[in-house]
């Protein structure tokens, strides 16, 4: 297995980061792929007005983890991931997130990737989408959604778009023009679909934007250090300036879950990413997630996950 990690500041530095690991000939910002490592290439383009992407296109002979670590810099990132196995088991989603959220992710060995990120830093993100008329309770809504990481599978228009993507490429003449359109189709599409579903979900909901701040502070309370117990609902509704009841019903109707599901959730998913690694025994992480008994972790592990912790760590 290789392993890239990297702590995400600008696309331009993770290729350099990537085509340095994988030894990469580079050209024009394309990195082709060693014969030795498989086939294909890795593809930086700096479009207009700060938008940059990665094209990923390759078969590689050994599975490659990418560890993104996280980061202080307000920037986001939305990626299309379209890969085939050899039987032709299609696994494809978009995902978007922002760089605070530390993300493992892998491509298996012999298995066709091909992949187009986009990357963006908040500033972009606002002028997008300043100018609609329900941009700025989107804007507000994503800014809270901290560790924000949204996920949907992609379907036919989706996967058309990022073909085009990839063919823009090789087009000499509006290639780039070309490349820009069809992401900007990619962006328009998923923050359409992405307000509806926010919009279905809260429809006969209010919440102030102050409201919503002062969850974002609950929501980073809870989650800042999972060796501790988190506070009850009492303490955490002071801090909110909400009524225990209130708390509970807003928090629940904004993050789709309970306070203590929620934590939950987000402990047990660092618990499988500290695993995935090999770094760390089963027990070193049931104590990093303030388990007293490796039992009670494994049995809360495989109630999330339908897994052991071992399962992973094997």
């Amino acid at each position: 297995m290789i392993k890239i990690e990297f702590t995400h500041t600008t696309y331009n530095e993770l290729f350099k980061t990537i085509s340095n690991q994988l030894h990469l000939k580079v050209k024009d910002n394309v990195g082709t792929i060693p014969s030795s490592l498989g086939e294909g290439f890795i593809q930086l383009i700096n479009l207009y007005n700060g938008l940059d992407i990665m094209i990923y296109d390759y078969l590689l002979n050994d599975d490659i983890l990418y560890h993104r670590k996280k980061s202080n810099r307000d920037i986001y990132v939305m990626r299309i991931d379209d890969t085939s196995a050899a039987k032709e088991e299609i696994k494809s989603a978009l995902f978007f997130s922002h760089i605070s959220k530390e993300l493992y992710y892998m491509t298996p060995a012999k298995t066709r990737t091909r992949n187009v990120h986009l990357s963006f830093t908040k500033e972009w993100l606002f002028e997008f989408l300043a100018n609609e008329p329900q941009g700025e309770s989107l804007f507000t809504n994503i800014l809270m959604k901290q560790p924000l990481y949204y996920y949907e599978l992609i379907d036919s228009e989706y996967r058309r778009l990022l073909l085009e993507v990839m063919e823009g490429k090789d087009d000499e003449t509006f290639g780039k023009f070309k490349i820009y359109n069809r992401v900007m189709a990619v962006l328009e599409r998923f923050f359409v679909r992405y307000y509806k579903k926010i919009s279905d979900t809260n429809r006969h909901f209010k919440i102030s934007s102050d409201e919503m701040q002062r969850l974002k502070m609950v929501e980073s309370e809870i989650l800042k250090d999972f060796s501790f117990t988190p506070p009850n609902i009492t303490q955490l509704s002071r801090m909110a300036a909400m009524s225990p009841s209130k708390l509970k019903l807003v928090f629940k109707e904004v993050f789709g879950m309970p306070v203590y599901q929620y934590y939950q959730k987000h402990r047990l998913q660092k618990g499988k990413a500290m695993l995935i690694t090999k770094k760390y025994t089963i027990k070193q992480v049931a104590s990093e997630l303030g388990y007293i008994h490796v039992k009670d972790f494994s049995r809360a592990f495989h109630k999330h996950f339908d897994q052991l912790p071992e399962e992973i760590i094997n």
